[in-house]
This record gives C-alpha cells, structure tokens and sequence, in this order.
C-alpha cells in the first residue's frame, strides 16, 4: 500500500549512481535501491547480503519454516531457547500489545482462521459460542521471555504466537543495518511494503506514495505523497480483501480485544517512525483504534501518523502534529 516513486524515478534521472536489487523471502517481496558510487560493492554482493539477512531473519522468527526459533518454540511444551533475534522481535511485539492495551496481540492467531483471513473462508458468520471459543486461546499475557546463562528462552504458553505483523518491518530494519555496515549510507529497503529510508534519494528525500484507500483502484495510485529520510515507513487498511459472510463485512484485520473483524473510521493508516518495526506494528494498532488511537501515538517519542477516512467525495486526513512535515502534495 506504499508506492515507492523514487525507485521510479532513478532510473530515469541518474540511473548510472544508482542501483537496484530484488527478490523474495518470508512468503513475500523484498527490493532495495542504493546510491552506487565508483569503487562500492558490486550489486551482486549487495543482493547477496540481502537474501543472507533475510535468510537469519526467516531462521529466527518464521512460522512456516518448522525449523525456525519460533516454530520449534510453538511446537515445544515450556521454554525453548531461541536466538537473540527471535527474543528480540517476541518482546518488541509484546511492548506494543502492552501500549496499545491489546489492540496488537501476536496470539490473534485462532481469530484470523476463524474468520478465513488465512485459509478458507466460511460459509456462515461465526457465532458467538465460537468467537469466545477462540478468544479462549488469544492472549499475549502467556507468552514469557527471558535471558539466563544458557542464552535466550522463549515459552509461548500454549499460545500459537505469530509476529507476521512487525516481521516485515524488522526484516527491513535488519537489511538497512546491514547495508550501512557496507558503506552504503543512502539507500532505500522494501519488505512486504515496509519501508526503512536511509539517506537520500535520486531527488533528496525518498519519495513514497500512499494508496488511495479504494477498492478497485489499480496499487501504486496515490492519495498523496511522503518525502522521507532516515525513517520507517508502514501503511495498513482494509479496502483490499474484503469480502461478505451472510451479509456482514469482514475485513483482514481482527480486533484482539472484542475477537471480531474491525469497524472502526479508519480506511487506512500510515506511520512514520524512527525504524520500520515500530511503524509496521502501530500501523496495524490504528486500524483496529482507528483515529481514536491517534492521541495514543502522540505519546510515543519520534512516531507520527496519518489515517485516510471516508469524506465526502474524497477521503478526510487526520493526523499527529508532526507528520505534517514528511506529506507533500501528489503529483
């Protein structure tokens, strides 16, 4: 839901200092541009650094990888130990179910099949009975951490722990250090969407372009436009994937708190913050809050957010008081 227009633009505007690498990993898309100075690594090397990092990242907290950190500690009956990574990613998205008063709870597992947002979709609204059923088995509290001599354990108690909604985030905060460990100090990271910006772009700020919230609008149409640096960037809504169970809408998105699909103002939210993990985190917690989160956001040091609500012919902004300083006008 982010289009990102520098990418675009370069290779129009300065394509020999500027370089492009692509791929796929944790069951979606990554791209990276980076300024390409004479005598920097070569794009092979660069393209190959990135699959590595995505690689660790895949090890540490996949939930489809079996073998991963997460999954055998899923799998396991107490605490299992894990990488530092993993425990890393674990804490980070309890801090957000904590601060968002469950808003964000990587255990909404349970509720996400129930409603066929993974998997099949059903033929019948859920009833109550079966919503509580699931709500039974949701619930971030469960999950304990820690540090010992042996290194880092996690115990997920019992709980089918899931943090597909920051790891895309974090995966580009991991491949942004990355390539400025390598020396390339301007350059750009997508992950699943997620945007980590270091530097500049072709034109200054990287330039990154916000759907407009409408069904049937062709991706990479813009309702208005960042320029951003040395930031991360994250846009969560839920005008794409929709669809009825006995004449009521269910969206992508769950309400932990309640167990059922979203219905708040928010058509769409995007956030700026200082890395990619927290704006992918709380771009999910102001779809479930909708604007009443913003004041929430407000409090968090360096986060900024912009939600798109219906309007009359058009969509409304509602924003922090500082995110007024990465939006300019489309086109």
């Amino acid at each position: 839901m982010l289009a990102v227009l520098s990418v675009a633009g370069c290779a129009r505007e300065a394509a020999p200092q500027w370089a492009r690498a692509d791929g796929e990993a944790y069951g979606s898309t990554w791209s990276v541009v980076w300024r390409a100075d004479a005598g920097g690594p070569a794009e092979a090397e660069v393209a190959s650094l990135c699959s590595d990092v995505l690689a660790e990242v895949e090890q540490a907290i996949s939930t489809w990888r079996p073998d991963s950190d997460l999954s055998r500690a899923i799998a396991a009956d107490g605490p299992t130990p894990v990488s530092f990574e993993a425990l890393q990613v674990v804490r980070a998205s309890l801090d957000v179910a904590d601060l968002s008063g469950g808003a964000f709870d990587p255990t909404v597992g349970p509720l996400v099949e129930l409603f066929g947002l993974h998997g099949a979709r059903p033929t019948q609204f859920p009833s109550d009975e079966a919503i509580a059923e699931a709500r039974a088995r949701v619930g971030w509290q469960r999950v304990r951490t820690g540090v010992d001599g042996d290194g880092a354990w996690l115990d997920v108690g019992g709980a089918r722990l899931d943090v597909s909604a920051i790891a895309p985030g974090h995966a580009a905060d991991r491949v942004s250090g990355a390539l400025s460990a390598l020396g390339l100090a301007n350059h750009l990271v997508e992950v699943g969407g997620e945007l980590r910006a270091s530097g500049v772009g072709p034109s200054g700020g990287w330039r990154v372009g916000v759907d407009r919230p409408s069904e049937g609008v062709a991706p990479g149409t813009p309702e208005l436009v960042l320029s951003v640096m040395n930031v991360g960037v994250a846009t969560s809504g839920n005008y794409r994937n929709r669809f009825v169970v006995d004449g009521r809408p269910v969206v992508h998105t769950i309400d932990p708190r309640i167990g059922r699909p979203v219905e708040t103002d928010a058509r769409s939210a995007t956030v700026v913050a200082p890395d990619a993990r927290t704006a992918d985190a709380w771009a999910t917690v102001l779809m479930v809050l909708g604007t009443g989160g913003l004041p929430l956001v407000e409090q968090l040091p360096g986060v900024e957010a912009l939600i798109l609500t219906e309007g009359d012919g058009g969509f409304d902004r509602h924003a922090t008081a500082g995110m007024g300083a990465w939006v300019v006008d489309p086109g």
